[in-house]
């Protein structure tokens, strides 16, 4: 799956295939019509205004019709919510009418369809759903992907403002919030706004801010929130409503989140303590703090390139003479170990000051969130709010595990060593389902230095979702140099080769980390095989792949330890298509049309000019290799797209 923003709300990505349906023959055969485009939407959308689910369930292709298209329907249709259970609690409809249409290519168009959620005694409120539409043989069509990720996320906030209407307060909201809304207000006269309380043993703390919140602060990374900064500083008033750390800081985390008394802080990149009692303990100027499992210290904070150690008494020691991060490593808090993360496992009930968000809040360790172990913020179900939703309805994660895989020494001269986890978020809502990630941790001895990596376990072009298979678990890093490493685990890459019938269901992926300013950043690319950065040898056409032959219902799996020659083909080809080379086959065409648009019309008929040094490399290596890999015994491939 692709990096995720843990979202306030729900979200979901449905994908989705349909059955074929045949409209008037535009003049132009090269490209969908709008027009064309248009009647498949009113019809579609004709049926889900009537309610007829089983009638508009016809468009889908028989083997995706399972819960996901189930419950799309169903709640285009009204008849449940996102849950797919209950009742819905307000009336949704479509205005296909006026859907935004875009041509991608000659074979696949978007449309962005509005949505509307009515309530009497509430404002309307409008969404939308991205449609993608393939145009198959004989002028006829198939939804073959929808994205209802901001949908989702909107249709649950919206039955969350009906439901707040419907019910009295006592039904929802326990003594406890209901008190701290009451607080929050009044705290309102002295501060902009509470963002946060905090229940910590039966008294509750209020995170104050001044300023306006904007999107990013919650989902920096996220595609439309870029640039949009949050100009709030924050501050913590305690139960006795005194301010015991002052508004002045980007971030506060939860009360004992890091260290059992300790609050963390953040300013502008650095991380600082304040005690329980509002006295700071240790000034928001480190880089880094590394809280340790047990022993006479409670912290090893990193500024710059020196270390020192915050004792249990909360003083600061010395500079420390000779210290090496990799003699320490193993005290450090999680490191090594394999846990649950959920509402169960903390200590204090975090909660939003918000009637339309419902869901407890965790803001992780800084150090986690640094090495890429957990995710900033964290929303898992609220045990003191009487939410409408279930579980399949609702927001956040029901769970994440932390799997700790095993520790592997580097190079010969052992300059760095890693660890290997695996994580596993148990999603809830429209977006549920469980999704798999590997992080890497790398102890960097030449600089004294732990750097983090986590990638989805799914590479492909929808949102992953699920477990590997287990049939292959590779897990390496290799340097390439001080500063460039290539990291290889087995990832779900659902690629399909020239024939059709054979897909790469798993395999090993490698990606390239360089290291800039202390951190790992991912060098991008968009290739299945490792073609783009380095040089291949033979060690790379080795390695456990997951093949999935032939089609449903009859489709099998084969597991194989090299590449074949198809895969070789393919490996080649992927190359050339990354430049948006136009092959002369139509089944390479469609085996790269989603990576790389290559089925465009725009793209070319030559991109010789555009290989690297690299890239003629490789492709000499690997036609170097064509003439005496065997070839899988599964349906004979015979074609090889001209160059």
């Amino acid at each position: 799956m692709k990096t995720k923003p843990i979202m306030i709300v729900a979200a979901a990505v449905l994908v989705i295939a349909a059955g074929a349906f045949s409209f008037i023959r535009y003049k132009n055969q090269n490209k969908p019509g709008k027009g064309e485009i248009m009647q498949f939407l009113n019809a579609f959308n004709k049926q889900v205004k009537a309610g007829n689910i089983d009638s508009a369930k016809a468009y889908f292709e028989d083997q995706q019709k399972g819960k996901q298209v189930k419950v799309l329907l169903s709640v285009l249709c009204n008849k449940t919510n996102t849950g797919g259970k209950d009742k819905p609690l307000f009336k949704l409809s479509m205005n296909t009418e006026d859907a935004l249409i875009t041509v991608v290519n000659p074979e696949f168009v978007t449309a962005r369809v509005a949505t509307k959620f009515t309530y009497d005694g509430l404002p309307q409120e409008l969404s939308t759903i991205l449609f993608t539409i393939h145009k198959i043989a004989g002028g006829q069509y198939k939804i073959t992907q929808v994205d209802a990720r901001g949908f989702v996320k909107d249709y649950v906030a919206y039955q969350v403002k009906v439901y707040n209407k419907i019910t009295p307060e006592a039904d929802i909201y326990s003594p406890e919030t209901l008190a701290a809304f009451k607080v929050a207000d009044q705290l309102k006269a002295k501060y902009d706004s509470v963002l946060w309380f905090d229940h910590v043993g039966g008294k509750t703390f209020y995170y104050v801010m001044k300023g306006k919140i904007k999107n990013d602060f919650y989902w920096p990374n996220l595609e439309g929130y870029k640039g949009e900064k949050s100009d709030l500083k924050m501050g913590l008033v305690n139960p006795d409503l005194k301010e015991i750390i002052p508004v002045e800081y980007d971030l506060i985390h939860n009360v004992n989140g890091a260290i059992e008394g300790l609050i963390e802080v953040e300013k502008a990149t650095k991380k600082g303590f304040y005690n329980i009692d509002g006295k700071m303990a240790v000034p928001a100027n480190y880089d880094e703090i590394y809280p340790l499992k047990a022993g006479e210290n409670l912290a090893i904070l990193k500024n710059a390139e020196d270390f020192y150690y915050l004792k249990s008494d909360t003083t600061i020691s010395e500079k420390i003479v000779d210290f090496k991060i990799a003699d320490i490593v193993s005290k450090i808090k999680t490191f090594g170990d394999s846990y649950t993360l959920s509402d169960k496992s903390s200590k204090n009930i975090m909660e939003y000051n918000s009637k339309d968000y419902n869901e407890s809040l965790v803001i992780a360790p800084s150090y986690l969130v640094n090495l890429q172990l957990i995710p900033k913020f964290v929303d898992f179900p609220n045990p003191l709010r009487k939410i409408f939703h279930s579980d399949e309805d609702g927001n956040g994660s029901g769970s994440i595990d932390i799997t700790f895989d095993g520790e592997k020494k580097g190079a010969d001269d052992n300059w760095f060593q890693t660890a290997f986890y695996s994580i596993a978020n148990d999603y809830l809502g429209g977006r549920g389902g469980l999704y798999q990630s590997k992080s890497i941790l790398v102890v960097d001895k030449k600089h004294n230095q732990i750097l983090g990596f986590n990638g989805d376990v799914y590479i492909g072009e929808e949102e992953g979702y699920g477990e590997l298979s287990g049939s292959c678990n590779e897990n390496s890093l290799k340097a390439i140099n001080d500063s460039l490493f290539e990291y290889k685990t087995t990832a779900q890459i659902g690629d399909p080769l020239f024939n059709p019938e054979i897909i790469i269901d798993e395999g090993p992926y490698y990606r390239y980390l360089q290291v800039k300013n202390g951190k790992f950043v991912l060098l991008v690319s968009r290739r299945v095989f490792p073609t783009q950065f380095i040089k291949l040898d033979d060690s790379y056409l080795q390695g456990c792949y997951v093949l999935g032959i032939g089609t449903y219902p009859n489709r099998k799996t084969k597991t194989i330890d090299h590449v074949t020659k198809e895969m070789l083909q393919y490996m080649k080809n992927e190359i050339y298509a990354s430049y948006k080379y136009r092959f002369k086959a139509k089944e390479w065409n469609d085996a790269f049309s989603y990576r790389f648009n290559s089925a465009d019309t725009t793209t070319n008929v030559s991109v010789d000019d555009s290989l690297t040094t690299i890239d003629k490399y490789n492709i000499s290596f690997i036609n170097s290799k064509l003439n005496g890999t065997p070839i899988l015994n599964v349906k004979k491939v015979n074609t090889l797209a001209a160059q």
